[in-house]
């Protein structure tokens, strides 16, 4: 692990805020969003004032490809897309067709030749699809999972691709092109490996783009085979609740919600558990993993998220090789997960 990683495993932004005719002690972070240098261990953009209705949550972010923009799906089923260098709201993005449903997964397509550029896709638990332009707020498409709660999705590298899935438990694969649906793994039955509980955690893998994986909450996590529409095996034991899936040196990271708040580390090519990685946290079996993802350029280091039974989240940057980390941020939510 890099030096500057060995000095101090664990970075927070932490910034309170009275709540008003609230307690002396009382904070609250809705409708706050908070980013950073984790190097450097400085809180750069604090934006508070935007959302208009401070009960309004933040549930996924992005930062674009970039790294100019970033896009918050919320908990109103809006989506807000800020201009990192000026720290400004560019655009506010209806982002779910009811207006009222929350925006669950956001996505940034890469720019491709003949596609149109900067485009962000978002899912809501109302089953709509939306795509935009992120430059000029224009939305591009919409579709409707009708009888389904989206709740999470993913993007292929090559941008040709996207999946989503949710309450439902099938796994719907899209043309991006054409916007239609070109196969659907249905659910769990007798004699199909499937889910049987709702799905939270999408994730192709770049190193094998015929390849996707899935989670939820019936602690089964499956491989599936794009190129020939089956299933290539699962592995048992990750309970998901979150964007909480991840890939990298063959090697697959969760968060689950039922192994004490711990981080899992599995074998690809083995299907089996490598180690669990749990930071020494008292309230432990009361919190869950909503967030986790490997660093993009160190890969010893993994970003995760939680939250407690009382609302306090949690945020810890820290390496694979490392146990008992932790750090207790009261009631705020920080993120810098790409």
């Amino acid at each position: 692990m890099d030096n500057k990683y060995k000095q101090q495993e664990i970075h927070s932004f932490l910034d309170q805020h009275k709540k008003k005719g609230g307690k002396k002690n009382d904070q609250y972070c809705y409708g706050q969003l908070k980013f950073g240098d984790v190097q450097n261990k400085i809180r750069k953009i604090s934006l508070k004032t935007f959302f208009g209705n401070p009960e309004f949550e933040i549930f996924c972010i992005r930062f674009d490809f970039e790294d100019q923009l970033i896009a918050a799906g919320c908990s109103d089923g809006t989506v807000k897309i800020f201009n990192i260098a000026t720290g400004k709201l560019a655009f506010n993005l209806q982002g779910s067709s009811e207006g009222s449903t929350p925006t669950t997964s956001i996505r940034w397509r890469n720019d491709c030749a003949n596609k149109v550029k900067s485009v962000v896709i978002n899912v809501n638990s109302d089953g709509s699809i939306m795509f935009w332009q992120a430059q000029t707020g224009k939305q591009l498409h919409r579709l409707i999972e009708k009888n389904n709660q989206i709740l999470c999705m993913d993007l292929r590298q090559d941008g040709e691709v996207f999946a989503t899935s949710g309450k439902d438990c099938k796994i719907r694969i899209y043309d991006d092109e054409k916007k239609e649906i070109i196969h659907t793994f249905d659910s769990a039955d007798y004699n199909q490996i499937g889910h049987l509980n709702r799905v939270f955690a999408l994730k192709f893998l770049e190193e094998f783009p015929t390849t996707l994986l899935s989670c939820g909450w019936d602690g089964n996590l499956v491989i599936w085979d794009l190129r020939d529409k089956r299933s290539v095996g699962s592995i048992q034991g990750p309970h998901v609740s979150g964007d909480s899936i991840d890939f990298r040196n063959g090697q697959i990271l969760t968060g689950s919600y039922r192994t004490n708040n711990q981080l899992q580390l599995w074998d690809f090519g083995k299907r089996s558990l490598i180690k669990n990685i749990q930071w020494d946290d008292k309230d432990s079996d009361n919190s869950y993993i909503y967030s986790c993802q490997f660093s993009k350029i160190n890969g010893d280091t993994i970003l995760a998220g939680s939250c407690g039974k009382q609302e306090e989240y949690i945020v810890l940057i820290m390496g694979i090789n490392q146990t008992n980390l932790h750090l207790e941020v009261e009631k705020e939510w920080s993120t810098f997960v790409n």
